[in-house]
């Protein structure tokens, strides 16, 4: 609007000068007897008004046919608004979206040095810690249950089949039973074996006394073959774990490594366990459990960023200011990050360079005639316009000039 204006003000001026030159010379035409100083003034009024009228129509050339004459090449930026569109996109594109001038305009400025600082201000963290809190709850609603349903049974799916668990299985067994770690798993059962034994002692007279012929309870045998039972059971678990060589060690040893093996070797553990995997994944229950634990965690996240004491704002203000202090105390970090953050701003822009001519070709195709005109006009017409006061005072020197020169040989 203000360079609108000003280019209003300069043609008014630009004009007002090319009348006043006409209204000179007409003035020396008629007084130019009067004194022979008036012929010095028309010389100069003549060019100045020759001047003045030439670089009106030059400068009204460009954008519009002068007196609406359809004079060949002119209106010229009319004419030629798809050409100017296409220039000036490839011109940007080319000197300003490359990615050579990005990388070069980058290089040794520390990126990440200065959004820490700018960061380091605790106001500043706290309003971006804000801003960010503000913005959960619009995320959180942005993902609805039916998402989370369509993710555990679709993406979570399609990942954990491409997935080879098998191996993923062997080696977690393995590393589990590393240095006899079950033996150690192995020694608490008994001790809850023998326990349990204690415990039930009564229980199993009870049965072993149920399953035992009326004769023999007649001569107590019941009792007797009871006693047998529990002390057999209690030595039995009692011999296992005082014995590291114990056959039944070994031979869950031998278990243990002969599974790790086949989950990680054996095609039909590895079919059965994405089967398995498969309707693990495909139960509604599944389904159902993740979409509440989701709702829960939706809820509690929503109400604790809307909350004036968030815990989520805190911790994102603890987060921002012991990032910040990271960086700002760590030149290497800074370096590595800078490096990163060029290499993906160039990319960003190598990946676009050709959207952004694309952008100012399509945009000023899109423009009417007038727009172009009334837009590049209000840009330069103030320039364009002080070509025309220049032109006519130019003019009219180099008249006075020539005026003069020629009168200094008669």
């Amino acid at each position: 609007m203000e360079s609108s204006s000003a280019g209003n003000r300069t043609r008014r001026l630009a004009t007002g000068l090319l009348l006043g030159m006409l209204a000179v010379l007409v003035l020396a035409n008629v007084f130019l007897s009067a004194h022979p100083l008036i012929g010095y003034l028309r010389a100069f009024a003549e060019a100045a008004v020759v001047g003045a009228l030439a670089d009106w129509f030059a400068v009204t050339a460009l954008f519009r046919q002068p007196l609406g004459l359809p004079i060949p090449h002119t209106g010229i930026v009319p004419r030629n608004k798809e050409r100017i569109g296409e220039s000036l996109g490839r011109f940007v594109e080319l000197n300003f979206a490359s990615p050579e001038v990005v990388s070069s305009k980058l290089t040794g400025v520390d990126m990440s040095g200065n959004l820490a600082r700018w960061l380091s201000a605790p106001e500043r963290a706290d309003v971006f810690a804000d801003h960010v809190t503000r913005l959960v709850p619009e995320l959180l609603d942005s993902v609805g249950d039916h998402d989370v349903r369509r993710f555990v049974s679709g993406s979570l799916a399609n990942r954990a089949e491409r997935i080879d668990l098998g191996p993923l299985l062997g080696e977690a067994v393995a590393m589990l039973t590393a240095e006899k770690r079950h033996q150690v798993l192995l020694d608490k059962m008994l001790r809850e074996a023998d326990d349990y034994i204690t415990a039930n002692e009564p229980r199993i007279r009870q049965h072993v006394r149920e399953n035992t012929a009326w004769l023999w309870q007649r001569l107590s045998m019941d009792e007797k073959v009871a006693d047998s039972v529990v002390a057999v059971l209690r030595e039995a678990f009692a011999e296992i774990g005082r014995e590291p060589a114990h056959p039944l060690r070994l031979r869950l040893d031998e278990a243990i490594e002969k599974l790790a093996s086949e989950l990680a070797t054996s095609p039909e553990y590895r079919e059965q366990i994405a089967a398995h995997m498969r309707k693990l994944l495909d139960h509604p229950a599944l389904r159902n459990y993740a979409a509440g634990v989701w709702r829960d965690l939706r809820g509690s996240l929503r109400e604790d960023a809307q909350s004036a004491d968030s815990v989520l704002k805190a911790w994102l203000r603890e987060m921002i200011q012991a990032a910040t202090q990271a960086l700002l105390c760590n030149e290497e970090l800074r370096s590595q990050l800078n490096g990163w953050m060029h290499d993906v701003v160039v990319e960003v822009v190598q990946a676009h360079q050709r959207d952004v001519g694309s952008l100012i070709t399509d945009t000023v195709r899109a423009w009417d005639t007038e727009t172009v005109t009334r837009r590049i006009e209000g840009q330069v017409g103030e320039d364009l316009q002080y070509i025309r006061i220049n032109g006519t005072l130019i003019g009219g020197l180099v008249g006075l000039a020539i005026y003069t020169v020629s009168h200094a040989f008669h």
